[in-house]
């Protein structure tokens, strides 16, 4: 029974349908990757149990029919043994790439810092149980939403969707006052109708932008701020880019930013030019000062600053959280020199704000191009804010108001949203899990903490993107080539390497291989990079299967041909030493 069986696993009635088979579902895979992706087919057919199963049947039929012509001698038998043996290293070689290497992605930019983390195929889920346990597991999503695994910590894994969007609500119950409403926006023209909250608290709900409009709720402690807030003579006289308030040693100087620009003023020996100013301060893609639209969002000027001792070039931010960035030109730095540059916001062309008191009466102010209105805000009647002929009424208020959030999925053509996992407790509540973003679940049991997060994987070195040069076609604007100067920056070696990387011309470090993946037409500060390593052990895998193969084929083959040459060659040199024998023996 052995033999007979060592006979089948050996035979050719295996190994033909056994490679009928791989072969149809290698076909089969190549047209379901362009359904799904490569991701779904790598977890699903190369990475299968099943698959491994049937590669290493095969591996089991190339060996045991090696061995059953065992002793190998002769030349084709010896062939058969090497080109059967390197088959089953390729095999070998095949699986360990697929469980064992690692390949990620990383997104750089030449304004940003460097990366030690690539991005790898899977998600990851982690849950902190009551207990304060961390738990982490690898999640793979299908193509039909599904998850694998099913469950995991006493989590059960119910679906994953693509698009999901965070619902927003207040309901009474908050500790503390926290104004809060609820503001229905119809349009019959547009055929429009949708609701919006917003909320003192958290500051994010207080202001909502709805396309070229806004929607925002302000809190006041007295009557002057009421009614600087209902006029709007309030601001009429207030300097449109803003001003720089300048001092130097017990002198301080006012400027107009809009009246002041392209002039020279002097502040004792100090002499100042505003040189230029930027609604919305940016650098283009050639690292110039631009302004990416006429809105006060990142207002800036630029300066020269002259004294006897040296030169400076300055630029002032209207955030304050942004330092002045200052350049020696020439000479000494300037000492003793301080400019605040000082301008309010400005409100949206189109704007609705509610306006809330101590006392709880509501007031509105509205902003169109229409002019503005103001006046009180009441429970069930609309306002007219001039936007077409949008109507907006007060639906809801509460004075308390807490956070309710709630993840809905909706179809990918309605809003751009986010993706989420569905979760539900051993106690059988269930909650999505924002891509991303960490979930605090409410159960019985006690607090859940979960996160479904990307996969990252840490190197052992970090990239840092220098530049990214992209080369057009002389006289056109098609894309030559594009390039990715890096700098390689080792903790461990402390050394930094300096590499260029373009396409089909990678780089390696440490064993891993650094290639140009794709970049952004829209955004040349950004590069993204494949990483890619797998051990040495498995690179001299593959080759030496691939060398045996080739040795195998080479001897079983030419190695008979040589074998019944060089015999040939010997017999035809006896008759030629013959009659010299002979000659010799007729002599003595």
């Amino acid at each position: 029974m052995s033999d007979r069986w060592f006979r089948f696993f050996g035979s050719i009635k295996l190994a033909v349908p056994l490679l009928s088979a791989i072969a149809g579902i290698l076909i089969w895979a190549t047209f379901y990757e362009s359904q799904v992706g490569s991701a779904t087919v790598q977890q699903e057919v190369y990475k299968s149990p099943w698959f491994g199963a049937l590669m290493f049947l095969l591996a089991v039929n190339l060996g045991v029919s090696a061995l059953s012509r065992y002793p190998w001698r002769g030349a084709r038998k010896i062939g058969f043994a090497l080109t059967h043996l390197g088959l089953i290293v390729i095999i070998a070689g095949s699986a360990a790439v697929i469980h064992l290497g690692v390949e990620g992605l990383t997104l750089l930019r030449t304004d940003g810092a460097a990366n030690n983390q690539i991005r790898v195929e899977g998600e990851l889920l982690e849950i902190i149980n009551p207990a304060g346990e961390l738990k982490q597991t690898n999640v793979f999503v299908k193509s039909d939403g599904t998850v694998s695994p099913r469950s995991f910590a006493g989590i059960e894994l119910l679906q994953y969707n693509e698009n999901t969007v965070k619902t927003v609500s207040f309901t009474e119950g908050a500790k503390v006052a926290n104004p809060a409403v609820k503001l229905s926006l119809t349009s019959q023209r547009m055929q429009q109708n949708s609701d919006r909250w917003l909320a003192v608290a958290p500051i994010a709900y207080s202001k909502v932008p709805i396309g070229p409009a806004e929607l925002e709720i302000v809190q006041v402690d007295n009557p002057n701020q009421l009614q600087k807030l209902l006029s709007p003579s309030s601001t009429a006289n207030q300097p449109r880019w803003g001003k720089l308030q300048i001092s130097q040693a017990n002198q301080t100087l006012n400027l107009d930013v809009a009246k002041s620009l392209h002039q020279n003023v002097k502040i004792g020996n100090t002499q100042i030019k505003l040189v230029d100013f930027w609604a919305d301060f940016r650098l283009d893609q050639n690292k110039q000062p631009t302004s990416a639209s006429p809105n006060l969002n990142n207002p800036a000027v630029q300066l020269q600053i002259s004294t006897p001792t040296g030169v400076e070039r300055w630029f002032i931010f209207g955030r304050e959280n942004i330092p002045p960035v200052r350049t020696v030109v020439s000479g000494n730095p300037i000492q003793e020199l301080e400019i605040a540059y000082q301008i309010q916001a400005q409100p949206a062309a189109d704007s609705f704000q509610v306006i809330t008191t101590s006392a709880g009466e509501l007031f509105y102010t509205a902003r169109s191009s229409k002019g503005f209105k103001s006046g009180k805000l009441e429970l069930g009647k609309p306002v007219s804010p001039g936007w077409a002929d949008f109507q907006i009424t007060l639906a809801e208020y509460i004075p308390d108001g807490q956070l309710q959030r709630k993840v809905v999925p909706v179809p990918e053509a309605t809003f751009a949203g986010v993706p989420a996992l569905l979760i539900k407790t051993e106690a059988g509540i269930e909650s999505w899990l924002t891509w991303g973003e960490p979930t605090t679940i409410n159960d019985p049991e006690g607090e859940i903490f979960a996160a479904f997060t990307p996969k990252l994987l840490q190197l052992p070195f970090a990239i840092k993107l220098s530049d990214f040069i992209v080369e057009r076609n002389e006289g056109t604007d098609s894309v030559a080539m594009w390039t990715s100067k890096i700098r390689l920056v080792d903790p461990q070696e402390k050394v930094i390497s300096r590499r260029n990387v373009w396409m089909n011309h990678p780089t390696w470090y440490r064993g891993w291989k650094i290639a140009q993946a794709s970049w952004n037409p829209g955004d040349l500060q950004q590069s993204t990079l494949q990483v890619k390593r797998e051990p040495a052990w498995v690179t001299a895998l593959t080759w030496t299967g691939s060398g045996l193969v080739i040795g195998g084929i080479a001897v079983m083959f030419y190695a008979p041909v040589l074998a019944k040459k060089f015999p040939r060659k010997r017999l035809e040199t006896v008759p030629e030493l013959a009659p010299k024998t002979e000659e010799l023996t007729v002599e003595v």
